[in-house]
Parts: C-alpha cells; structure tokens; sequence
C-alpha cells in the first residue's frame, strides 16, 4: 500500500488569497502536479485538517474542485482552523469524511483532536475527549495495523510550537504505545516535518501544504519548506517528505 498525507492547505474564500507572505491556492496546485509526477501507484490521500484557513464553504469547494484531478480518494479530518459543519456536512465530490476506514489490510482512524474553548471558538492546543480515547482504546480488540491520524501533534521542538501541540500527550501516547496494532499517529498543525519512533510506533508530523515553519525562526515567519509526505507499508512503514 502507498498512501499520501497532506495537511494544513489553509485555503480562504478567494484563491488569491496570502497569507503570511504565501498564496495556498498556488501551493495546493504545486502540490497536485507533484502528485501527478509521482510513477508509482497511490491508494489514496489523507488530509489532517486546516483545509481551510476561514472556514468558508467557498474554501472547501476550492479545495474539492482542485483534488478532484487526482484519481484516488481524499479522507479529510478536521483541524482547529476549519468549519466542522462547512467541511463535514456539506456534499462533495471528492473531500470524504469516514471516522475508519480499512483499505489493504490496513485500518485507518481519524480523530477530532480541536479542542473548543469557553467562547466556543476552536482553540489552537489540541484535546483528544475521553470519547475520542476509548475509540483508539478498542484498537486493541482488532487484527489489523492501524494508523491514526489527527490534527495536532504530541511530538515536542523545544520551541514556540510547543505552545500548540496536544494538552493530553502523555496519556495519548501511553495508550497508544501499549497498543501493537498501532503502527502510525499522523498530524499536521505545526507546519514543519518532524519524525519519532516510540516503542512500535511511527509518530509523524507532516510539512505543510500552505505556510511552512521553523522551531529556529520567530514564531510564523516563513520557512520556505511546504510539501507532504509519502508513506509505503509492506512489512514496514516507510516514508518521505516531498517538498514543493
């Protein structure tokens, strides 16, 4: 199985729209042509959240139209920048929301790691609930490898990042490390690539599609190194960071 993950395409309302600097529409057509560049077979495209950067229905009818070229299915889950309801209950023709999937032998499980604050505006720390923690608590009773993916990362940079990663990591990552079946946590949100194995699990922060940062620069200045990620799993999980 070949899959791609992408993240963080921070699409608005008008496709020339910048943003810090950066127009994401013109990075989300980069990224397609190096898809399409890409010989070996795809089986599908996950997406980690902040599609959006507005959460505009017009940001995610961009975001459909352009992926639609691609000739494999795109599984999106949710970030703290987007519209719960603008991205999952609107009809599209390509952007797909499945809470598991199983393709080849393998399970995939998207979790809703945005937490909410008192204002009911999306935070930018990340919470996985109680109810998103037993769904990866009943990996446990599968045979299957299983992959998580979700917005926020629980991976540390001893930097300004760290100030919007997960606020549950450690019990986040002590259930998931005591589960075999789960080989792989994907997540996005802190624009930069970062990987770490810990016991038999692949944690990975993808690079952004839009904005990209740097743990050794002002917080939110541009690091010039947007991409995505590829990931090939036979006996073992292998990955590599394409850059735009």
């Amino acid at each position: 199985m070949r899959f791609l993950h992408l993240s963080d395409l921070h699409l608005c309302s008008s496709p020339e729209a910048i943003i810090y600097g950066v127009n994401p529409f013109e990075n989300l057509q980069r990224s397609i042509e190096k898809i399409e560049a890409i010989k070996d077979n795809i089986d599908l495209c996950v997406i980690t959240g902040d599609i959006s950067n507005d959460g505009s229905g017009e940001s995610y009818e961009l975001a459909d139209k352009a992926l639609s070229i691609l000739p494999f299915p795109v599984y999106v889950t949710n970030g703290n920048h987007d519209d719960y309801h603008n991205l999952m209950e609107f009809r599209h023709r390509k952007l797909i929301f499945e809470p598991i999937l199983s393709l080849k032998g393998v399970d995939f499980l998207f979790l809703n790691s945005v937490a909410i604050s008192e204002d009911g505006r999306n935070r930018s720390k990340g919470l996985i609930s109680d109810e998103e923690l037993e769904k990866v608590k009943r990996v446990k009773d599968r045979s299957n490898p299983t992959i998580i993916l979700m917005h926020h990362p629980v991976l540390t940079t001893d930097s300004w990042m760290d100030r919007r990663i997960l606020i549950n990591r450690e019990d986040f990552i002590s259930i998931v490390t005591s589960i075999p079946q789960i080989i792989a946590v994907l997540s996005g949100h802190n624009h930069r690539s970062l990987k770490k194995t810990m016991g038999s699990c692949l944690f990975s922060t993808s690079p952004s599609v839009s904005t990209s940062y740097s743990d050794y620069l002002r917080p939110y200045e541009e690091a010039n190194s947007p991409g995505f990620d590829m990931f090939s799993i036979n006996q073992e999980i292998i990955y590599s960071t394409i850059y735009l």
